[in-house]
């Protein structure tokens, strides 16, 4: 009998709990987006900043793996995160011509600079472009009168860096002036500041950190303004049919969000320290140097329509 009293004990506590479960008007579970990304859009902030937006408009939940672009391509690669937000246009272009993407768009963009030691032992202050004053790093590095610290993680800042280095005719690796960080940006620009030691960083993570450290971060910017320098961002759409599982429905509103007239004046007014950091550029690639998107501006552009999202004004004519 006793037996007896504590199934139906149990039982009812079960019913009331499965009752509960779907009826509690908290339960409701949001659409989660993973995005893969390099550690300069969440280092700056940026991500932080767009997340409420797409959220509430989704009623998503955003989310990030953030890493050097050549490692966020290879996690989207093995279909382990829904979309792509890197910076490197050559890696960009092999992950699309491998058939793991179906779109890609620049969608924003900002610059590289160069920071070191205000006392600049390398003279790069007048330099003439960025090769130069490579060039003369490595000359006063070679007379042990400064370092430079790479990422060396194979990131988009790491491929451009020793993209300069390959214009300059310079090989740094293995000379002892130049050290390998293995690590992100902002990681390695406080090691650049321990060392008292060059270093190439994309604008927003650099203003980002700066603003949180003042002076505490003894670096400056030394060098800036070379085309070289330029810093387009990518968002690349993966292919939903070599890879199945992934939320490409909630990947396909990130990328209308992003090129929406909300999700380009977004990008346009997030500021750090009162500074701008990002630009929009959908439908803008010409107009900064890079090679056309006419076709893909094209599609984005119906597809928001299609959505009922505005295209930003600059591109609406088309």
């Amino acid at each position: 009998m006793q037996n007896k009293i504590w199934v139906m004990v149990v039982a009812a506590i079960l019913t009331a709990s499965i009752v509960f479960s779907t009826t509690n008007p908290t339960s409701t579970t949001r659409s989660r987006l993973v995005i893969a990304t390099t550690t300069s859009t969440v280092d700056s902030g940026l991500l932080d900043y767009l997340k409420p937006y797409f959220d509430k408009r989704f009623d998503a939940d955003m989310t990030w793996l953030y890493l050097g672009t050549g490692q966020a391509i290879a996690v989207a690669s093995r279909g382990d995160a829904d979309i792509l937000l890197v910076h490197d246009r050559e890696k960009e272009d092999a992950f699309l011509a491998s058939g793991n993407g179906t779109h890609r768009a620049t969608v924003m963009y900002n610059d590289f600079v160069i920071i070191g030691p205000a006392n600049d032992p390398a003279n790069i202050r007048g330099a003439g472009g960025a090769v130069e004053a490579f060039k003369r790093i490595a000359e006063a590095g070679g007379s042990g009168k400064t370092l430079f610290v790479s990422r060396g993680d194979n990131s988009g800042t790491h491929a451009l860096e020793m993209k300069i280095w390959s214009a300059a005719g310079l090989d740094p690796r293995e000379r002892g002036w130049y050290m390998e960080a293995g690590q992100g940006m902002s990681s390695t620009i406080r090691i650049s500041s321990e060392k008292q030691a060059y270093t190439l960083s994309d604008r927003g993570t650099w203003v980002k950190l700066k603003s949180a450290l003042g002076e505490a971060l003894r670096l400056q910017i030394l060098f800036e303004g070379d085309k070289m320098l330029l810093n387009p961002y990518g968002l690349i759409l993966l292919n939903p049919v070599k890879y199945p599982k992934i939320n490409s429905e909630l990947a396909e509103k990130f990328f209308l969000f992003m090129v929406s007239k909300e999700g380009q004046r977004l990008i346009e007014s997030y500021r750090v320290a009162g500074e701008q950091i990002f630009f929009p550029a959908f439908g803008k690639a010409e107009d900064i140097g890079l090679p056309s998107e006419e076709e893909e501006v094209r599609y984005w552009i119906k597809r928001l329509f299609e959505n009922g999202l505005e295209p930003p004004p600059w591109v609406k004519q088309r």
